[in-house]
Parts: structure tokens; C-alpha cells; sequence
């Protein structure tokens, strides 16, 4: 399984059509365009602080006379670019100005503060937009390498196919179910899948039953779109429920047979050394498995063996005995054999039970097991239901209860149909003999405290631990087969893909599935969310275009209607050419055009003189008139 994702416009219906909408890019376009946002800033920047300018210049532009601060402050607001020069300039003017303007520090340094505040403030904008793509979703697109349902070639293939999964589920649920936060758990959609587990009455007949509360385990109600990741809208979502409820079986009389006589001879055994187990029929046999009560001194650990019946299945190679009989749901039985393990603790377990002891010579005291096999057997049951009617099926077998979705009752519409379908193909190799028959007493986590034959204490409730355990990884197998429907199997082996919407009535839902599994693995790729990019290019635009319209704008309004029309020549007066015109031309220096309302230049291209007459080492002084010095702002 080679996952790709995908890059391209997509929407994550978590967050809704306009929220969701997403750009996915890789990380060369992804810094393309960060580099992009990031300069778009400095410009809006640039372009706003001209707009500030010319609002605060035209604010403050009156008649009549005024100190030299205020033209100096008009100037300032008139032809400062950015605002770190014109806070810089408004320090100096706050410096140079304090023993000769009145109220010089109040008329400077509220400016020259706003100038560094705006340069925080874009400051900020600039890093923060940097990180744009955070504020998209954390998801990605698979993007369809090899869509469908895989189904193995062979038996080799499946065997092949079937160690992985199981191998991969185990290792998958012990380091992301429950506290436990590995590297891989945060790939699929949720790192794991709630629920619950608590003590019920036995389901099955009460003779076949211990006398101990049976244990169910079931998942909280799964969203195929939050859960699973079937990118969908609310009204395509399907919910689905799982149920497995587990007992310790008796292997009193009637469930169990010594076998003597003449069968024992032709096994080549003695009276009483082989038991039958009779939990139903297994093929040809009368007797689910026989067992050599030899194996106890054979120095050899932990044994198991595991067979189902599925409900939906007219024949089965196990058929479980009428006391185990439940209509509509896929069984496992689990046997256990401890065969040499020894203890040094008892236990009163009902599976790995141990209350024999025997002392031994140097003192030491030894626990051995309560019986030969421990049965366990468990109930699987499934369910669906449609979120928008709250409809929901009974709960049944795996393949049962695909047929139970397709009731009109339900109401499935054509995309929830196919994302059940699909979920039921992911659930139909899920009960716990999938999860055990190619690893065998390798499952149990008991075996994983043993030393040598000597067992580890174990907790009183140890067998409910063991089911935990296979019901985590059930969980974490489904979760990675619906990714296995886009991307193919995760081991190479030899098999065909099935296409539904190639046979599917409408094979459209099935095909948009290859387009709709999303998961939080990255690859380096860098999402954006299209709401945050229209909003800031639009804003930019916005400010870019009215800084560009808003001078010429205002100053064709204030001649137009003869409000302020003073003001915006003041505006143009002040610009730094109009400045240099006005002063060659107090000095009579060269003959110029072009007065406030145009580019000045001069009227031929004549040579004059802009040195001694105006540049000077010394300090010059002018007479201001007593008038001069009342005007202020």
C-alpha cells in the first residue's frame, strides 16, 4: 500500500462547504505561496500606512498660519513611505522641537507611538501569516493509487495478507489504545475507537455458562465520516455500532469425554489420558478438539485454537452444540491450554484459574492450573443506522448485516449505502478467530509473563484483559482496512481488486469513495483554507485598490463639490517635487511648470546653480513675524 495524497482544491465536511473548502499543495508550492502571502502583507502594509497618511494629512490640513512643527508634521504624513522612517522622524522632531514649538512632545509623540504600533501590528500579521496553513484542517486526501476491494488470489496470498493485518492491528491498538501515544498514532483519522465494556448475564444457555458474569465490550456509535474518514456531508454519513460479548464455558460432564476402550487403544493411549471437547461438531468429528492431558509434563507453554461459525453461513466447519446457539450472530471459540505453565501465585480467574499447589523440597510453593482447556466463547454483533431518521438494524452477524442495510426501512440513500457496504467489507474478516488463528498463543498477553514455564502473577480478571486486548485490535484492524479500499493492501501479495461501481446499480457512490478517504498524514504537503486565502487576498485587494483610487478620488469629490478643495491642494502642495519646486522657484532658480495639480518641471532645459546660495555650513536665521508663531496644531 503506497499512500499518496492528494493536492488539489478538496472540502473536509467536518467544518461545512465554506469553512471545509481546502487547498492541499506540496511543500515547494506550499512555501510558493507562504512566500506569496508573506510579501502580500509587507505590501497591504505599505499601501494602508498610505491611506492612514493621507487621512490623518487631510485631518489635520487647515488655513491660516502655522509653527514650523506643523508643516514639518503635514510633510512628514505627506511623503513618508513606511511608518518605522516616520516614527523615527516624529522622535526627532519630538527631540528637536521641545524648546521651541509649544506642547512639541504631545503634537510628536502620540505619532511617532502609533508609527511603532502599526509596525507590531504588521509585524505580527507577517509571522502569523506565515502560518496560514495552520488554521486549515489537519487532514489530507488519499489520493486513489489502487481503489477497491482487495481479495486475495489464493490461500497462500491470504494467509500472507492475514499475518500482516493481525500483526500490524496488534502492534497498532497496543500503542494507541488507551494512554499509550506512539509514532504511528497520529496517521488514521481518530487514534482510536471508544468504548465501553461491563459484566451481563450469559447469553448463551445457562448449563454451558460458569458461574461467573459474562463481558460485553461495545464501541461507542461510529461515524464513518469523523471515525472512519469518509469525507462526507452530514446527510451521507452512516453511523455502525459493534457488540461482542464473552463468557467462560464449563468443561464439566456433558461438555466434556475422557476417551477409553477401544478408542483410546486406537489413538494409542491409555484410559482417560485424551479428552474430547464437546462444543460442537468440527467436520467430520463429533468433538471440537482433543486434547492430550500428556502435554502437562511435556515441558511446553501456552496452547490455543480458535474456531468460528459465522450467522450468515449455511455451512461452517465448526457447528457450535445448540447450547451455544444465537441467532443472527458470528461466534469464535477461544481454547486455552496452559499445558506446563506453572505459578507462583494462586488465582481465581475463571480462565487462568490456579488453586493446586504443591511445595516443593526447598520451600518454594507452586500454583497449577484449575483445568486442562479453558473455553471462552464470544458473540459478535454489528449494526448500522441512519443518522438522519435514526433508524438503525438489529444486531447481526458481519454478513448478515449488510443485507439489513438495503431494508427500505432504513432509508440509506445511495452514498450511505456505499460507505455501508464498504464498512461491511472492512468488518466481515473481524471476529476474534480472524485475529488469532495466524498467531496462536502469540495473542496472549499472559504468555508475555512467562519466565521460562514459570507464570507471573496476573490479575483475578486476567481473561477479560485477553478479550480487551482482541477487541482493540478488531478496532484497529477495521480502521485500517477502510484506508486499504483507496490505497490497496499495505503487504504486496497476489490478488485482484473488485470494483463495485463496475457491478453496483449505482456504481457512482462507490467510485466517489475512492475520492472521499481522508487521513492525517502530511508527507510534507501543507494545507490552506480557501475561506482564510479569499479573505486575506480579498482584504489585500480591497486596501491595494482604495490606496491607489483614494487620493485622485478624494481630491476630484473636494474640487467637485468645493468641500476641502483647499485641502487636497495642500495635499498635493506638500508632496516632497512641489516642495523642491517651491523653493528653487522663492530663489528664482530656473523657470518651472507644472504647478500643484501636475509633475513639475522645467519650462526648457536650461542649468542654474543649487550650491552656495543655498547650502550652508552656518546657521541661518529668518524674522518670523509675532503672528506666525500662534498658529499651531
Amino acid at each position: 500500500m503506497s499512500q499518496q495524497i492528494y493536492t488539489g482544491v478538496w472540502t473536509d465536511w467536518t467544518y461545512g462547504r465554506v469553512n471545509g473548502a481546502t487547498i492541499t499543495l506540496s511543500a515547494r508550492d506550499g512555501a510558493f505561496l507562504l512566500a506569496f502571502v508573506a510579501t502580500l502583507v509587507t505590501v497591504v502594509a505599505a499601501r494602508l500606512w498610505r491611506i492612514v497618511g493621507f487621512i490623518c494629512h487631510q485631518a489635520l490640513a487647515s488655513g491660516g498660519k502655522h509653527d514650523g512643527l506643523y508643516y514639518q508634521r503635514q510633510l512628514i504624513l505627506r511623503n513618508t513611505p513606511t511608518p518605522m522612517s516616520a516614527a523615527w522622524l516624529f522622535l526627532q522632531q519630538a527631540w528637536h522641537w521641545q524648546r521651541i514649538a509649544d506642547r512639541s512632545l504631545l503634537r510628536t509623540l502620540p505619532w511617532a507611538v502609533g508609527g511603532l504600533l502599526y509596525v507590531g501590528l504588521f509585524a505580527a500579521a507577517a509571522i502569523f501569516s506565515s502560518r496560514i496553513s495552520d488554521a486549515a484542517t489537519e487532514f489530507r486526501l488519499l489520493a486513489p493509487t489502487s481503489c477497491g476491494l482487495f481479495v486475495p488470489s489464493d490461500r497462500d496470498a491470504f494467509q500472507e495478507k492475514a499475518t500482516y493485518d493481525n500483526s500490524a492491528a496488534s502492534v497498532y491498538s497496543r500503542q494507541c489504545y488507551g494512554n499509550a501515544a506512539g509514532p504511528a498514532c497520529g496517521i488514521l483519522p481518530v487514534k482510536s475507537i471508544q468504548y465501553t465494556n461491563y459484566s451481563v448475564d450469559c447469553p448463551f444457555r445457562s448449563d454451558i455458562c460458569m458461574a461467573v458474569n459474562s463481558f460485553i465490550m461495545e464501541t461507542e456509535m461510529i461515524d464513518s465520516h469523523i471515525h472512519l474518514g469518509i469525507n462526507a456531508p452530514k446527510q451521507d454519513r452512516t453511523y455502525y455500532q459493534r457488540q461482542t460479548t464473552c463468557s467462560p464455558l464449563i468443561t464439566d460432564s456433558g461438555f466434556i469425554q475422557y476417551v477409553n476402550g477401544d478408542e483410546a487403544r486406537a489413538l494409542g493411549w491409555n484410559d482417560s489420558v485424551t479428552i474430547k471437547y464437546l462444543y460442537g461438531a468440527l467436520g467430520s468429528e463429533n468433538y471440537t478438539y482433543l486434547y492430550n492431558t500428556y502435554a502437562e509434563r511435556m515441558q511446553i507453554g501456552y496452547s490455543t485454537w480458535s474456531y468460528y461459525s459465522l450467522a450468515s453461513a449455511k455451512e461452517s466447519p465448526w457447528r457450535p452444540t445448540e447450547a451455544l446457539s444465537l441467532d443472527g450472530r458470528d461466534l469464535t471459540l477461544i481454547l486455552i491450554a496452559p499445558n506446563s505453565v506453572i505459578h507462583l501465585r494462586p488465582n481465581d480467574d475463571p480462565v487462568f484459574g490456579t488453586n493446586a499447589s504443591q511445595e516443593t523440597a526447598d520451600g518454594t510453593m507452586y500454583y497449577f492450573p484449575d483445568r486442562f482447556v479453558s473455553p471462552i466463547a464470544c458473540a459478535d454483533g454489528h449494526r448500522f443506522c441512519n443518522p438522519i431518521n435514526g433508524m438503525c438494524t438489529p444486531f447481526r452477524g458481519s454478513s448478515e448485516v449488510v443485507r439489513w442495510t438495503r431494508a427500505r426501512e432504513l432509508g440509506l440513500n445511495a452514498a450511505q449505502s456505499a460507505a455501508a457496504e464498504r464498512l461491511g467489507f472492512a468488518v466481515s474478516a473481524s471476529t476474534f478467530y480472524d485475529l488469532v488463528f495466524t498467531r496462536m498463543q502469540s495473542f496472549l498477553n499472559a504468555q508475555e509473563l512467562v519466565s521460562g514455564l514459570t507464570q507471573l502473577p496476573l490479575p483475578a480478571d486476567q481473561w477479560k484483559l485477553e478479550m480487551n486486548l482482541l477487541f482493540s485490535a478488531a478496532m484497529a484492524k477495521m480502521q485500517h482496512r477502510m484506508a486499504e479500499y483507496v490505497v490497496g493492501p499495505t503487504v504486496p501479495v497476489r490478488g485482484a481488486l473488485v470494483k463495485p461501481w463496475e457491478v453496483a446499480g449505482d456504481g457512482g457512490a462507490f467510485e466517489k469513495l475512492c475520492h472521499s478517504q481522508m487521513s492525517r498524514l502530511s508527507q510534507g504537503t501543507l494545507n490552506f483554507s480557501v475561506l482564510g486565502l479569499s479573505i486575506l487576498l480579498g482584504l489585500g485587494g480591497v486596501i491595494i485598490a482604495v490606496s491607489w483610487v483614494l487620493e485622485p478620488l478624494a481630491g476630484w469629490l473636494q474640487r467637485k463639490t468645493g468641500y476641502g478643495a483647499t485641502k487636497a491642494k495642500r495635499w498635493e502642495r506638500d508632496e516632497n517635487l512641489q516642495v523642491m519646486r517651491m523653493l528653487f522657484e522663492a530663489k528664482e532658480a530656473g523657470g518651472w511648470k507644472g504647478t500643484t495639480d501636475s509633475f513639475p518641471v522645467t519650462t526648457s532645459n536650461g542649468t542654474f546653480e543649487y550650491d552656495a546660495a543655498f547650502l550652508s555650513d552656518g546657521v541661518v536665521v529668518h524674522r518670523v513675524s509675532q503672528d506666525a508663531s500662534e498658529g499651531k496644531a
